[in-house]
């Protein structure tokens, strides 16, 4: 079987294992990789590509960039200090203590080698955090620190990677030295996506040609990537810049038209790139363990048993220290509940197998490649007890009595702010056509109003009938005309409510309804335009 041909098989499997789970309603992530590590153990069947590095572009890259769009940049600002701190910090911390575990543990490891170790294991998988966070229906504020947490702590352990790899192949680096690359690694992968995604920014609130804009944002994560990888900066945190101020200019832009169709057509990469990563993984850890040597795969066990008890402990310790420092603090405090599920949703993911692939191509040091192999091994174990583990966040979120937040009066209360605006710019569009002396049809505008104040009524549970659009062509013109500047102004207003603080889980469903009411009322008058 050829590599194009492994691929295709690969792919294949991991979509058909994915489908299955999504139909019995069940995470993708766990029984993807259970069927690729039984495939791992046959003698037949696709097989993880022997070029690591290709997979770690062409899979992480997308991946990343992927779930990035979907998060909000607005909701990540307003909680960037919990955020920064677990994905800076924590991932430090987290780094080193697996570092120094795994030195003492594995006879003749490099201590450089153990926090590559270290930096490979310490982030959370967004892939993995966001599905499972979902699924237990926890509290916006607490998914949006996970999620965030989860972005950003990839940029930062793939950086700590960078810098241990260096120290492994040059024996040794200074205090300066290793600065320099951290500088580096973090500035110049936030430069390049943010100039990546002010440039896609800009075609996609000043072009005219939305399939356009939608090819370009289609392969952006791989020159932000590789733009970012070839000044020595962080490709995942170009990635991630890339996307958030490019998911923030969609949103903000009402007349970008092909909003609705990259979010469908993003969905849809991140759920195959989802399913092939984990499969990936499933299918290298047969392969991997089989390679160990008869003294590691006794030593293995251990270390990855002890491996993950220090990333819980490091976890739970840094999560409750953060609770006892802001808890003085009412707008950034973390509540003893939060902190509880925060500290046990440390679930790894593709992101750190992928990694995981790298090491040989990183290491560049031939004496170091079997050893890299127990790391390899450990990761990818570590990785499917963590995907074990994740289903019990639901049972912790319970015990501990953390709810999801009750959308029901918010989402009343959004319904009749945008009625109320919708009201104020057909009163505002009347009057300017008054003045202009090109009155509108009064059919037209009760057809209007009339639809507003149900909308305005439906927030308090009333009802009533919807007034019949006339046959003629006059009112149906007024109509469309009036429409089309009362869907203009909701659409403003939910940029006015998400700035003041509403949170995107509620503005952005809404913006899809005015999406798809808007592509309707083009479809039906299309010689009016937008």
């Amino acid at each position: 079987m050829d590599l194009l041909e492994g691929i295709f098989a690969t792919t294949l499997l991991a979509i058909v294992v994915a489908g299955i789970a999504r139909w019995r309603g069940w995470g993708i992530a766990l029984p993807v990789l259970i069927v690729g590590i039984i495939v791992g153990f046959l003698p037949f069947g696709p097989r993880a590509p022997a070029d690591g590095g290709d997979a770690f572009l062409l899979v992480l890259a997308p991946l990343v960039f992927g779930e990035a769009l979907s998060s909000s940049f607005v909701d990540f600002r307003r909680l960037r200090r919990p955020i920064l701190a677990l994905a800076i910090g924590l991932v430090v911390v987290s780094s080193l203590a697996v570092g120094a575990v795994a030195a003492q543990l594995v006879p003749g490891l490099p201590l450089a080698m153990a926090f590559a170790l270290g930096a490979i294991l310490s982030p959370t998988d967004a892939v993995a955090v966001a599905s499972i966070a979902k699924r237990v229906s926890l509290p916006r504020r607490v998914v949006t620190i996970l999620e965030g947490e989860s972005l950003v702590n990839d940029g930062t352990g793939l950086t700590l990677l960078r810098v241990a790899l260096a120290v492994a192949a040059a024996g040794a680096l200074t205090a300066q030295e290793v600065l320099t690359v951290l500088a580096q690694s973090v500035l110049g992968g936030i430069a390049v996506g943010a100039v990546v995604g002010i440039i896609l920014a800009l075609v996609i609130r000043r072009g005219s040609d939305d399939l356009l804009a939608n090819a370009l944002i289609l392969i952006a994560p791989f020159p932000a990537y590789l733009g970012a990888e070839a000044i020595g900066g962080s490709g995942i945190l170009a990635v991630v810049a890339a996307a958030l101020i490019i998911t923030n200019a969609m949103l903000t832009n009402r007349d970008f038209r092909g909003r609705r169709a990259s979010v469908a057509v993003w969905k849809q990469i991140t759920f195959v790139l989802t399913a092939l990563a984990f499969m990936l993984v499933g299918l290298e850890l047969p392969a991997t363990i089989k390679a160990l040597p008869a003294e590691e795969l006794r030593l293995l066990p251990v270390l990855v048993i002890s491996v993950l008890v220090t990333l819980l402990l490091a976890r739970m310790g840094f999560v409750f220290l953060m609770a006892v420092i802001t808890r003085r603090d009412v707008r950034r405090r973390i509540g003893l509940r939060e902190a509880v599920v925060l500290a046990w949703a440390g679930t790894r993911g593709p992101v750190s197998g992928l990694a995981a692939f790298s090491l040989p191509l990183g290491v560049g040091v031939e004496a170091l490649v079997d050893q890299t192999q127990l790391l390899q091994a450990t990761t990818f174990i570590v990785i499917t007890m963590t995907l074990l583990l994740s289903p019990t966040l639901a049972v912790v979120a319970r015990a501990v009595k953390l709810r999801a937040d009750d959308d029901t009066d918010t989402g009343a209360d959004l319904r009749a702010a945008l009625a109320a605006r919708g009201l104020a710019a057909l009163d505002d569009a009347l009057q300017e056509a008054t003045l202009e002396r090109r009155p509108l049809s009064v059919d037209a505008e009760a057809i209007v109003r009339s639809r507003l104040t149900m909308e305005l009524r439906s927030a308090e549970e009333e009802t009533g009938d919807v007034p019949v659009v006339s046959d003629g062509a006059s009112t149906v013109h007024d109509v469309w005309h009036l429409e089309r500047i009362v869907l203009k102004a909701q659409h403003d207003e939910l940029l006015v409510l998400r700035d003041a603080g509403w949170p995107d889980a509620i503005v952005r469903p809404a913006m899809h309804e005015i999406d798809l009411q808007r592509s309707a009322l083009r479809a039906r008058a299309p010689r009016l335009g937008d």
